[in-house]
């Protein structure tokens, strides 16, 4: 092997070296799991307890996540005793209920169908829907939950988000009217004589005799 090639392979090496490191220190992950080539990312990171969301992704995770029952051995406090307590941990999302989500809020989300056993696709589309919610939310100062009930959102949401001050959309995604100005109303007979008087020429909003 040339040396060319193996000064490449020594620094592609230490670079593999400096990432694991990197993520393990991001993460929590031990050393012992990456170095077996399990998941280097901490169960406390990978089921979402961790993770800072704000209203809108709160409102997804509750009915886009899917969830599976554990059970974890307490202790009793009696020598050798323990209990089984059971609970629920996250385990992915729910692109079924993603799908339903955004079609109670009106979003056009059709052409992801053909995707949706794409590797990598149930948290590309977790994002996209979050991007037209989070659009649409702006607009009407909420969203739809499955079940078609409005969630308000918060104020400090709204003016985090740079939302207008008043919704532009109803509830129901279509545009707010809004009231043209009204006209100015037409000089009256003396107004207008008094114009023509003055000036010389006939006023353009004059009445017809």
């Amino acid at each position: 092997m040339a040396d060319a090639d193996k000064t490449a392979q020594a620094k592609a090496g230490e670079a593999k070296a400096r990432d694991k490191e990197n993520t393990i220190k991001a993460t929590g992950a031990t050393a012992e799991a990456a170095s077996a080539g399990k998941s280097i990312i901490d169960a406390k990171y990978r089921d979402g307890r961790y993770k800072e969301q704000d209203w809108l992704g709160l409102q997804i995770a509750g009915v886009a996540t899917k969830t599976r029952e554990v059970e974890k051995k307490v202790p009793t406090g009696e020598e050798g005793g323990f209990k089984v307590e059971k609970s629920n941990v996250a385990d992915g999302i729910d692109v079924d209920a993603l799908f339903r989500l955004a079609k109670a809020n009106g979003l056009d989300v059709a052409k992801f169908q053909d995707q949706r056993n794409g590797h990598g696709f149930p948290g590309r589309f977790r994002m996209t829907v979050r991007n037209m919610l989070q659009a649409s939310a702006k607009r009407r100062h909420g969203i739809n939950a499955i079940d078609g009930k409005f969630v308000s959102a918060p104020a400090d949401w709204l003016t985090a988000k740079g939302a207008p001050e008043k919704p532009t959309h109803n509830q129901d995604g279509t545009k707010i009217a809004v009231p043209k100005a009204a006209p100015a109303p037409a000089a009256d007979a003396k107004t207008a004589e008094n114009t023509v008087k003055a000036t010389g020429s006939k006023p353009t909003n004059a009445p017809k005799k």
